[in-house]
């Protein structure tokens, strides 16, 4: 037993390739609301996701029992797309996705983002590839989903 734990222990360290900072740790101002993920290197990221939804009151960021975003604090609707705010500081786009939920995926609904470091633009599509954004207030659904995830690279400290 004693070693299959060290071979756990030696393989952990091996892995160790990301260290999350504890919830309870204090955070630089510009990430507060985003966990921060930092590589063995030292490379930082912040952690970018949430849930979006729209049930006809307009889209908003879910934070509920079942749902945490991090580092998002809010969305935008203009007329062509969703503007997500997530002010974290970061000065590099590692990766942002956007993903549709079973109740939007059964309409044909698809969806695109345009990454930047504070705030991402997400459009909204039905129909022919090429056909136009859609009006993000005419997207609704008592329980449909858009999910937002990805990394964004902080300064090194």
């Amino acid at each position: 037993m004693a070693g299959l734990r060290r071979a756990a222990g030696v393989l952990l360290a091996a892995v160790g390739l990301l260290l999350v900072t504890p919830p309870t740790a204090a955070r630089p101002a510009a990430t507060a609301g985003a966990d921060v993920l930092v590589t063995e290197g030292g490379t930082r990221f912040a952690l970018i996701s949430c849930a979006l939804r729209n049930t006809g009151a307009g889209w908003s960021v879910i934070t509920d029992s079942g749902h945490t975003p991090s580092g998002c604090t809010g969305v935008v609707t203009h007329d062509a797309y969703l503007e997500l705010l997530h002010p974290v500081g970061a000065v590099q786009v590692s990766s942002l996705t956007v993903t549709v939920d079973e109740t939007y995926a059964r309409t044909g609904l698809r969806a695109g983002v345009s990454a930047g470091f504070d705030h991402s633009y997400i459009y909204l599509y039905s129909g022919a590839a090429g056909s136009a954004a859609l009006n993000p207030t005419s997207v609704v659904a008592a329980s449909g989903n858009l999910w937002v995830q990805g990394y964004l690279v902080l300064p090194a400290i």
